[in-house]
C-alpha cells in the first residue's frame, strides 16, 4: 500500500504547477510585461490628461482676470485698466439694456422704443398669451356647440313628443337617440 499523505500530494501539485510555468516563462515574463506596460501607459495617460486640463483652466481663469491697459490705434492708453471677465460683463450688459424699435432694431431714438431685454420679454409673454388665448376661445367654442346640440335635442324632443302621442323606443330608452 502507498503511504501518500494529503499535504504531499498538495506539495507535488503545486510543484509540478511551477515548473510548468517556469519552463514556459518567455511566454510568461511577456504577459506580465505586457500588462505592466499597459497599466502604466492608462495610469500615465489619466495623470497627464489631468494636469492639462488644469492647467488650460487656470490659464484660462488668469486671462480672463488679468488686468490690461486699452489703447488707440497709436498705441497711447485709452481709459482705465480693465479686465476681459470686466469687458465681457459691460458688453453683455450694454447688449440687453440698448435701446430698440418694435420690431427689435436697435435705435437711438427714445420715442416707442424699450430695451432690449423688455422686448424679448415681452414677445415671450405675447407668444404664451396669445397660445393660451387660442386655447380659451377654442374651448369656449366647444362648450357652446356642446350646449346648442343639448339644447336642440331638448327642442326637438319636445316638439316630437307634441306632435306624435306614442312612446317610441327611444322614448322608452331601449334605443340611442342619434344625437
Amino acid at each position: 500500500m502507498l503511504n501518500i499523505s494529503e499535504d504531499d500530494l498538495k506539495k507535488a501539485i503545486i510543484e509540478k504547477a511551477t515548473d510548468e510555468l517556469l519552463r514556459d516563462s518567455d511566454d510568461l515574463s511577456a504577459i506580465v510585461s505586457s500588462g505592466v506596460e499597459q497599466r502604466l501607459n492608462k495610469m500615465f495617460s489619466e495623470r497627464l490628461n489631468a494636469q492639462i486640463n488644469a492647467s488650460i483652466d487656470a490659464a484660462i481663469t488668469a486671462g480672463f482676470s488679468a488686468e490690461y491697459q486699452p489703447v488707440n490705434s497709436f498705441g497711447q492708453p485709452v481709459g482705465e485698466k480693465t479686465t476681459l471677465a470686466a469687458q465681457l460683463e459691460r458688453r453683455v450688459k450694454d447688449y440687453w439694456q440698448q435701446k430698440v424699435d418694435r420690431n427689435g432694431a436697435p435705435t437711438n431714438s427714445d420715442y416707442n422704443t424699450v430695451t432690449r431685454a423688455d422686448f424679448l420679454m415681452m414677445q415671450i409673454c405675447a407668444k404664451d398669451f396669445t397660445e393660451k388665448l387660442k386655447q380659451d376661445a377654442l374651448n369656449v367654442t366647444g362648450a357652446l356647440k356642446d350646449g346648442l346640440r343639448n339644447q336642440l335635442a331638448a327642442q326637438m324632443d319636445s316638439m316630437l313628443n307634441e306632435l306624435f302621442h306614442v312612446k317610441s323606443l327611444q322614448d322608452q330608452g331601449k334605443v340611442n337617440k342619434p344625437y
